[in-house]
């Protein structure tokens, strides 16, 4: 039986598991952490990635643990005046599937039951990889060696494997940061628990705030623009008093928030980009996920890009006769979807913050429905043979 190997246990990792033993094949992922831990942020699931994990049999779950906003708010940072709504009470009738909100950490334990723990190998941090024309070898840090007939790389933005096979630049830091943290809603304003996705806007920065777990907590992202930020990684505490200087004249609502954010659960990272590549294959080795296309979070669609890998990816072993010929046509059916939403949403920051939010009330943005984004499915969408 083909031997398949993932490295990476993150939602595209996971995913792309998912799909690939949908499609009756023998898979592996390899993870570099010791073990699965809980990740205290909220995520976006637009209906392009629900589609894809309804197709793997996730639906119920997602009907159980998402919230549904009815709408999507555009507000003045520091006046708080509501300039632009985006409804979304259409949202299944339009695209045939919700947008959804959730814990990140929910959504992961739900993808781990469905792959199988035990096809997890944790511990295992790549250090070289050679893919040739009728397999691969991985080569671990703990002196393990393994053998594939193909290889999934979704080790994210800092990819072992993209820096050992492919010709591209190393990843520049994009001038933005994010902070992020999870509040109890029993400790705000009941506005923030409501179905709602709020986002105030001011110049150079903005703050986002929507419910999970049935509004059981608020999710709260703050992004800006800083100089001279080097680590992306999601772990690093981040100074509260920092914080709120950046946002000093911003909305009661805004700052009521980022004040009740625990001190404890507060954390910033960096956001950091690469140049779109031209190919994401090298022998029988593939990148998937911000391993081929990292992206800024301005759109939401850096998670469900990678669903949308995962779920062509086991569609297209599953329809194409050999590995040479599927993997040829996951690269064919994937790569110009995903620059474009590569693109797109690294512009996403200059469109919400470097434009006085007195704009926005007259004119509308470039968005997920304007740029036509919500309307792909992965499920169904006519795969590309090359």
């Amino acid at each position: 039986m083909t031997q398949i190997a993932i490295i990476g246990a993150g939602i595209g990792g996971l995913t792309a598991g998912i799909a690939l033993k949908k499609a009756g094949f023998q898979v592996r992922i390899y993870e570099k952490a010791p073990e699965f831990g809980e990740v205290g942020a909220g995520i976006s699931m637009s209906p392009n990635a629900v589609h894809g994990l309804r197709s793997l049999g996730l639906g119920e779950f997602l009907d159980s643990n998402s919230n549904e906003p009815i709408e999507q708010q555009l507000c003045h940072g520091e006046t708080g005046e509501l300039l632009q709504p985006i409804d979304r009470r259409k949202t299944r009738e339009t695209y045939g599937a919700p947008y959804l909100q959730l814990h990140r950490a929910d959504l992961l334990e739900a993808l781990i039951q469905a792959f199988g723990a035990e096809n997890c190998v944790m511990d295992h941090g790549l250090e070289s990889i050679a893919s040739r024309e009728d397999g691969v070898t991985l080569t671990f840090e703990n002196g393990a060696v393994a053998e594939a007939d193909a290889v999934i790389a979704a080790d994210g933005l800092r990819s072992v494997v993209r820096d050992a096979l492919f010709d591209s630049k190393p990843p520049e830091f994009s001038g933005h940061i994010a902070y992020r943290g999870l509040i109890p809603a029993s400790e705000l304003s009941a506005r923030s628990a409501e179905p709602l996705n709020i986002n105030h806007l001011a110049l150079g920065r903005n703050m986002v705030t929507y419910p999970v777990r049935k509004g059981e907590l608020v999710n709260v992202v703050a992004l800006s623009k800083a100089d001279g930020w080097v680590d992306e990684g999601w772990s690093v505490k981040a100074d509260k008093a920092q914080l709120l200087a950046k946002y000093e004249g911003f909305a009661p609502y805004v700052r009521d928030v980022l004040e009740k954010v625990p001190e404890e659960e507060l954390f910033c990272w960096g956001l950091f980009i690469r140049e779109p590549l031209e190919n994401w294959r090298s022998g029988r080795t593939v990148l998937l996920g911000d391993a081929a296309h990292p992206m800024l979070p301005y759109m939401g669609q850096g998670a469900s890009c990678a669903i949308e890998d995962g779920v062509v990816l086991g569609r297209a072993f599953a329809e194409c006769p050999d590995v040479d010929s599927a993997l040829e046509c996951y690269v064919a059916s994937r790569i110009e979807r995903a620059s474009t939403l590569q693109r797109e949403s690294n512009l996403g920051g200059e469109r919400l913050q470097a434009i006085d939010p007195d704009m926005f009330r007259d004119t509308p943005i470039k968005d997920e429905d304007a740029l036509g984004i919500f309307a792909y499915d992965p499920a169904t969408v006519a795969l590309t043979r090359a």
